[in-house]
């Protein structure tokens, strides 16, 4: 792909491990331009970085051959790269605090001018929470691209229950897909909706970059849903951001007792929208629904979703011997009515009804 002399600036800073995060937003304003400047942002990255790191990363900088490194590194990997002076950088995302320099992307990048909505929760969503959490995202996908995390739980009901219209936002490099429980669901969504990171695909997960990461959800969105939340969730943290960049923010209603919805009740006293319907979500940001169309299903997959709308949750082995489908050929048939939105993965061998 061919990129302008700023975007190459923004995305060959990004690669530099020896300048951390906060200097790399301190040097922006020096280096997008066709003819980046060091000394504008010089004596604050000798300050934080030392003589020696500040001369390391001008060097680095400077050195063709690594740049030329850089970009032959994302092409290899299928990477594309989306820059605050790209024109189809996320317009939402450029107003919030501290904006990603880069945007890493691979799948779809017209999803790039959708409207945004997420719907973000725990990993520990209980059951109806998480066929709650599939309905209404397929009935949003209707009228926005829905974003998320990349967890098992809430996320992936998310993922599963939208198939193109799904932008997954993950906090690390893509390298590290490969290492994750949730590889399989983001596959699925390279391929048929976005995945969106802002770090250069080699960067390690880490703990502190998972609610940095949270900011880009909120930031990208007109509304945020928690669909689930302890007393203490990153969920909780999305939405603190969406509030912060004053988005609407949406919660499903909890019994009491009920520990997995705590953060969601208290969102809703704390003035977050009662959320029971989709229409709720959609009345509030004045949008309209367009109707779903009709999921076409093969004679088995009919067979699988009959079964699961009939017994909620499945077992595989258990489901195969009573269809005489082999398990192989039935993860498959499961595997594609995740994709069309009507099954959700729940962990050891079982499926759910979404």
């Amino acid at each position: 792909m061919n990129y302008t002399s700023e975007e190459q600036n923004l995305i060959v800073l990004s690669s530099i491990s020896a300048i951390t995060y906060r200097e790399r937003y301190a040097a922006l304003s020096a280096l997008a331009s066709g003819t980046p400047d060091f000394s504008l942002c010089k004596n604050l990255l000798i300050k934080r970085c030392g003589v020696g790191v500040y001369n390391k990363v001008v060097d680095t900088f400077n050195d063709c051959s690594f740049r030329d490194g850089v970009f032959k590194e994302l092409e290899k990997r299928n990477v594309q790269c989306v820059t605050l002076a790209s024109p189809d950088y996320p317009e939402l995302l450029k107003q919030i605090d501290s904006p990603p320099i880069n945007l890493f992307i691979k799948g779809n990048r017209e999803l790039l001018k959708s409207r945004f909505f997420s719907i973000v929760g725990s990993r520990r969503t209980n059951y109806y929470a998480l066929a709650e959490c599939g309905k209404f995202a397929r009935a949003l996908s209707g009228a926005f691209t829905l974003v998320t995390g990349s967890a098992t739980g809430a996320d992936c009901a998310v993922l599963n229950g939208v198939g193109g219209r799904a932008v997954s936002v993950i906090a690390h490099g893509f390298d590290s897909i490969d290492f994750i429980s949730e590889r399989s669901t983001l596959e699925k969504v390279e391929k048929y909706g976005l995945l969106i990171s802002e770090h250069y695909p080699t960067v390690v997960p880490q703990s502190f970059l998972y609610p940095v990461r949270n900011r880009i959800i909120a930031g990208m969105s007109v509304g945020t849903l928690v669909v689930s939340a302890g007393k203490k969730s990153g969920a909780l943290i999305t939405a603190d951001y969406a509030s912060e960049y004053g988005r609407e923010v949406f919660a499903f209603p909890y019994n009491l007792g009920v520990t997995s919805g705590v953060g969601c009740n208290n969102l809703i006293r704390d003035g977050a929208n009662l959320c029971g319907d989709p229409l709720d979500i959609c009345s509030v940001l004045g949008v309209d629904l367009k109707p779903s169309s009709e999921t076409s299903l093969t004679e088995e997959e009919r067979k699988v979703a009959a079964i699961l709308k009939e017994q909620g949750e499945v077992f595989i082995p258990k489901l195969s011997e009573t269809l005489k489908i082999p398990t192989y050929k039935l993860t498959a048939v499961l595997s594609s009515l995740e994709i069309k939105g009507l099954a959700t993965r729940l962990g050891g061998n079982r499926y759910g009804a979404v």
